[in-house]
């Protein structure tokens, strides 16, 4: 196949299962990525630094990674999560909200590695992360939505798409 031909293709591409990297622009200039079915260590790094890529392309974007628990994890869990929170001071989220008890870790991470003031918050669940969001999100911001399917971010990500319509 050509590049034409293949570009051609990806663009004609859908998604089959909702929550997976599924990129949807607002119509005030928000973008939201929901990407919460499913989250690893590997695919969390993957999608922050898809999420700071992306916010940087834009003029006055600012990027939030809305992340929760990745299950699953065992004896490497508390390690995994600190270390998320360090990546996302060292990509330079603007701002990182970690939902739910078992994602305090990352906040931690993130405090340890330099964060300070607004920069990263620990949350108690999808509700208070909605509605952190609804108040401070402003046009041209970029949210990455990340979690284990049973933290339940999905609610986050639809919460953002609806407030738009």
């Amino acid at each position: 196949m050509t590049v034409p031909q293949i570009a051609a293709g990806l663009s004609e591409a859908k998604a089959l299962s909702g929550g997976r990297m599924a990129v949807t622009h607002r119509a005030d200039g928000v973008i939201v990525i929901d990407d919460a079915y499913n989250a690893n260590p590997e695919s969390v790094r993957a999608g922050l630094k898809a999420l700071v890529t992306l916010a940087r392309s834009r003029p006055q974007g600012r990027s939030w990674a809305v992340l929760g628990q990745m299950a699953e994890l065992g004896e490497q869990s508390g390690e995994e999560h600190d270390a998320i929170g360090r990546l996302a001071v060292r990509l330079r989220v603007d701002r990182l909200l970690a939902v739910g008890p078992e994602a305090r870790l990352i906040h931690a991470g993130a405090s340890h590695e330099g964060s300070g003031g607004q920069e990263s918050a620990a949350v108690a669940d999808p509700d208070e992360a909605i509605a952190v969001l609804r108040e401070q999100l402003r046009p041209g911001d970029v949210v990455l939505v990340k979690a284990s399917k049973s933290v339940g971010l999905r609610r986050v990500a639809r919460a953002l798409l609806e407030d738009a319509q």
